[in-house]
Order: structure tokens, then C-alpha cells, then sequence
């Protein structure tokens, strides 16, 4: 009897009951969803700053080279692209200190056209707001929204909300600088 005893607290001491083992593997399957539901939330956000990142980088390239060149830019927003080139005049300026109006315009230094075109990520919703509107310009289809940036400036600031699914990034673009003003954001799980 004392061995029979003996022989069954050992077997005891030694395994693991099947609550134990039930109780651990339903742990490490929460902290396996868990740690899934998380890299899917941090790719969701990185996609959505790059989206809105691309956007604001053309921005501010339009803007400098606007500056520099002392004429107008255009950023074309595209359901495949988003894009920048110069705003073509169809007349020149005269100067307005000039005396002699038969004169030809004094003609401005020729700059090289820049242009430049990034590819939009095709999972990722683009709407535009334009200043003093509640409303959201989804772009789709053959839709663009064309920005216009004067040598002084945005001509009008603008939010841009890039959206996957349920989690969304709004920024709205400074008016002078073309960089991010104001950042609102929302991460749901998918």
C-alpha cells in the first residue's frame, strides 16, 4: 500500500494535468493573435503614411521649385498617380513699371520644366477637401484634383484623407509651406 502510494505521487510530481496543458496553449494563441492583430495595425499605418507622405513630399517639391523658378506649379492628384508640373501662362507679364507699352515684354529666364510622378499604392482610398468645404472629393475612375502652387504659396490649403478599410490618416497641407499642418488619425482592426 505504501508503494502503490508512493508510486502515484510520483507520477503526479512529474506530468502536467490536462487543465495545465489547456490553460497554456490558450494562452500562447491569445498572445499569437494578439502579436498578429499588431503587425497588421502597424502595416496598416505605415501604408497610410507613405500614402499621405508621397502626397506632401511632390507638395513641397512643387512648392520650392514654384519659388525658385518665380512661376506656378501644379499637383495633379490621379486615381494611379500623383504628379507635379509647371502651370503653363498663355500670355507673358509686362512688367507694370514699364513706360512703353508698344515695347515687347521683357522676356523671363527660361527655366528647364520639372516634373516628376509617383504611383499611388492601389489599396489605399484617396479623398481630397478643399478649403471652406465639408465635403470629401473621392478620387476614382478618370477623377483628378489638380492644386495649384503659386510661387507665394498654396493658392488654397487642402486635407487629404487616405483611407484602407476602416482606419483612416487625414493632413491638412500648410498654405505657405506645403508641409503638414494638422494630422488626424484613426487604426482599426481589420
Amino acid at each position: 500500500m505504501n508503494r502503490a502510494r508512493r508510486h502515484s505521487e510520483g507520477t503526479q510530481a512529474g506530468g502536467f494535468t490536462l487543465l495545465e496543458v489547456v490553460f497554456v496553449l490558450g494562452m500562447i494563441a491569445v498572445l499569437v493573435t494578439w502579436l498578429t492583430l499588431t503587425i497588421s495595425t502597424v502595416e496598416t499605418e505605415q501604408r497610410l503614411r507613405e500614402a499621405s507622405g508621397d502626397i506632401e513630399s511632390l507638395a513641397r517639391r512643387a512648392r520650392n521649385i514654384a519659388v525658385r523658378q518665380q512661376r506656378a506649379y501644379q499637383l495633379t492628384i490621379s486615381k494611379g498617380s500623383i504628379s507635379i508640373a509647371p502651370q503653363y501662362m498663355l500670355e507673358d507679364r509686362v512688367e507694370e513699371d514699364a513706360f512703353d507699352f508698344e515695347d515687347e515684354p521683357t522676356p523671363r529666364e527660361d527655366f528647364e520644366n520639372m516634373t516628376d510622378s509617383e504611383a499611388t499604392d492601389p489599396e489605399v482610398t484617396y479623398e481630397i477637401r478643399r478649403w471652406r468645404s465639408d465635403e470629401w472629393q473621392l478620387i476614382e475612375g478618370e477623377k483628378r484634383v489638380v492644386v495649384t502652387l503659386d510661387p507665394v504659396g498654396l493658392v488654397e490649403p487642402i486635407s487629404i484623407r487616405c483611407s484602407k478599410g476602416k482606419s483612416w490618416l487625414i493632413q491638412e497641407l500648410h498654405p505657405l509651406t506645403a508641409s503638414v499642418r494638422d494630422e488626424e488619425m484613426s487604426i482599426e482592426d481589420e
